[in-house]
């Protein structure tokens, strides 16, 4: 029997992906968002077969601190996608099964695991005035101040974040940020959480809460469902997303090639 050959190609074709979005929109929103978005941060690599693709690398390149790949598909065939994963450092974002490949690729890595969720599609409860509101433009040069102070990676990107330009929330308290969230991706069909972070010294007050809820009830009223990625070993953030509404629909492993990153 012939072996097919799996040709990789540094382009992905944009009627499969849309298919696929259809049937998976969760996986694919990244590649939508970043294509239609901000295409000169992307890179992708698409594995094809006789004409047909069986899934992709999309290659993020806007993290100060590295690159970050996320890895589409489980077709055994795409263990071939490990021989153009970025050189170290980076992190990449894989199914299971191909977490052998990247170790041996670019490793030594930590892995950590991750669990994809959704909430149902119903607003929550109102809980009363919280102090939260849309970040503007004018907020920038205080919210690069802030991410500069704290420690956790999460925070990076803040650090040159344009409020103006993408979709973001502040937690405020007398005034000063202490917590942020923003819409990584916003399809008509699904948005993506990303980025949220309550500051130490602020947490236990119910300000994580108020950014998912804020960030929930925008989802819906555009009529979008609303998903996130969460660490497994997390389980206060877990318990919140729970008690919110958020199922698990999937689990994928964050492997930090040399990079320092943790999600």
């Amino acid at each position: 029997m012939a072996v097919e050959e799996v040709e990789l190609r540094p382009t992905i074709d944009r009627a499969w992906l849309e298919s696929a979005a259809a049937r998976d929109p969760i996986e694919h929103a990244y590649a939508l968002w970043d294509l239609l978005h901000h295409p000169d941060r992307i890179r992708i690599v698409s594995a094809v077969v006789d004409g047909e693709p069986l899934g992709y690398l999309l290659l993020w390149l806007g993290h100060p601190a590295a690159p970050v790949v996320h890895w589409i598909g489980t077709d055994p065939r795409l263990g071939e996608l490990a021989g153009r994963l970025p050189p170290r450092p980076l992190v990449a974002i894989v199914p299971e099964e191909f977490a052998y490949r990247v170790s041996e690729a670019r490793g030594p890595v930590r892995s950590f695991p991750l669990l994809s969720m959704i909430a149902a599609e119903s607003a929550p409860q109102a809980r009363g005035e919280t102090a939260i509101r849309r970040l503007r433009r004018d907020d920038r040069a205080d919210l690069s101040r802030w991410a500069s102070r704290q420690t956790d990676s999460v925070v990076a990107e803040y650090a040159t974040f344009d409020p103006e330009a993408e979709l973001a929330w502040g937690a405020f308290e007398d005034g000063r940020i202490v917590g942020v969230a923003r819409a990584a991706v916003r399809l008509p069909h699904v948005w993506i959480l990303g980025g949220v972070y309550v500051e130490p010294a602020a947490r236990g007050e119910g300000w994580g809460r108020a950014l998912v809820e804020t960030a929930l009830t925008a989802a819906i009223a555009t009529g979008a469902s609303l998903a996130l990625y969460v660490r497994e070993d997390r389980t206060p953030a877990r318990s919140l997303y729970a008690s919110l509404g958020f199922r698990t629909v999937g689990r994928r492993l964050w492997m930090d090639a040399g990079s320092g990153l943790t999600p």
